[in-house]
């Protein structure tokens, strides 16, 4: 028969009241509880569970990180031609030329891909 080890445990304030608050839910003293969550943490920590998690946990931040940039940049180049469209047809309407919508429209693109490529650039 196996006998128990008897072991002193320090828990911050925080630790206590989350434990507290846990047995009380689950309707068990706090040394019962404790004594679950160390089973559960000693289960983790063998099977790897908790660097999974981790792990999972991390692939998943990273993904909703890069889908939001990706809308971030999408936005940002929406708002570059937009300023490339206005200044565009502000010279035009300025010099007082006569060009036709297209034109300028060509003229704004050809600003946008001008600054978006100025701004792809790689600095050393």
């Amino acid at each position: 028969m196996l006998t128990a080890s008897k072991r002193t445990v320090r828990l911050n304030p925080s630790q206590g009241r989350t434990l507290r608050g846990i047995a009380e839910r689950r309707g068990l003293t706090e040394y019962a509880m404790l004594q679950r969550i160390i089973e559960a943490g000693f289960l983790s920590v063998i099977n790897g569970t908790d660097r999974d998690t981790d792990t999972r946990e991390i692939a998943n931040g990273v993904g909703a990180i890069a889908e939001r940039l990706a809308e971030v940049e999408r936005v940002l180049d929406r708002a570059l031609f937009t300023a490339c469209a206005a200044y565009a047809y502000a010279r035009h309407s300025a010099l007082g030329t006569k060009k036709p919508d297209e034109a300028i429209a060509a003229d704004a693109k050809a600003a946008f891909e001008r600054q978006r490529s100025l701004a792809l650039e790689i600095e050393p």
